[in-house]
C-alpha cells in the first residue's frame, strides 16, 4: 500500500508542474496597413484546409492583399499537446476566414523548450547478508509550437500590378516591412 501512495504522490506532483508551467500565449490576429498590402505572388507549394490556400513555401501566383498576421503559440507536448497540436491549421483557417482571408502564408514555425517534468522512485532492502536497491527515473521536455503566418485576401484579376512578373518593386532599406519572403 505505501507504494501506492508514493505512486499517486508522484503522478500529482508531475501534474502540478505542468500546470505551474507558464501557458503559451494561444492565437491572436494582428492587422496590417501599409503602401505595400497589395503583392504579386510568384507560385510555390500549398494545400486547403477548410477552404483556406495554406501557402507552406512561396505565395499565391496572382495578385493579393495583404490583411495581417496570424501568431500562434501552444502546447505541443502530452495528451493536451497533442490535441491542441491536431486542431492548429483549422483554428488558423477559421480565424483567417474571420479576417477576411481566403489564404495564408506561413512565414515561421518552431518549436520552444519550456523545460523538463521528471520523477524519481527509489527502494532499498538490507539484511544482515547484504543490501539490495533500486532507483528509477522518469524525464521529459515540456515544449510548445510557436507559427506566424500572414493572412492574404485574393484580389481579382484585371488590372496588371505596377511592376512586371519578373522584377518586383524595389523594397526601401530603410523602410520596415513585412517578410520579404513572400
Amino acid at each position: 500500500m505505501p507504494q501506492t501512495k508514493t505512486v499517486v504522490s508522484a503522478l500529482a506532483a508531475a501534474v502540478g508542474l505542468l500546470l505551474a508551467s507558464p501557458a503559451p500565449a494561444g492565437t491572436q490576429l494582428l492587422t496590417y496597413d501599409g503602401p505595400d498590402a497589395i503583392k504579386q505572388g510568384h507560385g510555390g507549394e500549398k494545400k486547403v484546409v477548410d477552404g483556406v490556400d495554406f501557402w507552406l513555401s512561396g505565395s499565391p501566383p496572382r495578385r493579393f492583399q495583404v490583411l495581417g498576421s496570424i501568431e500562434d503559440e501552444r502546447h505541443k507536448t502530452g495528451l493536451f499537446g497533442a490535441i491542441s497540436m491536431s486542431g492548429l491549421e483549422n483554428d488558423i483557417a477559421r480565424q483567417a476566414r474571420s479576417a477576411g482571408g481566403d489564404a495564408v502564408i506561413l512565414t515561421d514555425a518552431h518549436d520552444n523548450l519550456q523545460g523538463y517534468v521528471g520523477t524519481g522512485f527509489g527502494s532499498a532492502y538490507g539484511s544482515r547478508y547484504g543490501a539490495f536497491g533500486s532507483v528509477s527515473t522518469f524525464s521529459r521536455p515540456v515544449e510548445s509550437h510557436s507559427s506566424r503566418y500572414v493572412v492574404v485576401k485574393y484580389l481579382p484579376d484585371g488590372a496588371a500590378p505596377a511592376w512586371s512578373d519578373a522584377a518586383p518593386p524595389p523594397l526601401d532599406a530603410e523602410a520596415p516591412t513585412m517578410a520579404t519572403r513572400f
